[in-house]
């Protein structure tokens, strides 16, 4: 068993729920994640013992403020990212997310939210900014 454990943690995934929020114009709903210099997609990890509605929910609470009800469909499944920082692999499950109402505010785990044409980020260095754009772009 011993040979096998320091071989355990890599099948080890983080599921980060994320939303696809547009406003009338074709803009996408971003936050910068207190602390971070770079654009998201709101939305998190999927904790244990959570449905993917509460998570959506607590997540949208936690980064742009939003507390009320919501409708979610599932857009796309990101390829497995390696996090250098963190040392471990993240997949995002992108969902298409229509409100009841647009009561967006900066969060309490958000420095920033705002909603920006996702095409500014088709060039960007960060690759949290270009899965925004990839992510966002219609079918």
């Amino acid at each position: 068993m011993d040979d096998i454990t320091p071989l355990y943690p890599s099948t080890f995934y983080r599921i980060s729920l994320k939303a696809i929020i547009r406003n009338d114009k074709g803009e996408v709903l971003v936050n910068k994640e207190s602390g971070r210099d770079h654009w998201s997609l709101p939305g998190g990890g999927w904790d244990h013992g959570e449905t993917k509605l509460e998570c959506m929910k607590r997540e949208l609470k936690e980064e742009v403020g939003y507390d009320g009800e919501l409708a979610m469909e599932l857009r796309d499944v990101s390829e497995p990212i390696f996090m250098p920082k963190k040392q471990n692999w993240l997949v995002w499950l992108v969902y298409e997310v229509e409100l009841n109402d647009n009561t967006i505010s900066v969060g309490e785990e958000s420095d920033e939210v705002a909603f920006i044409y996702p095409e500014q980020f088709k060039n960007s260095s960060s690759l949290s900014e270009q899965l925004v754009y990839r992510f966002s772009q219609s079918d």
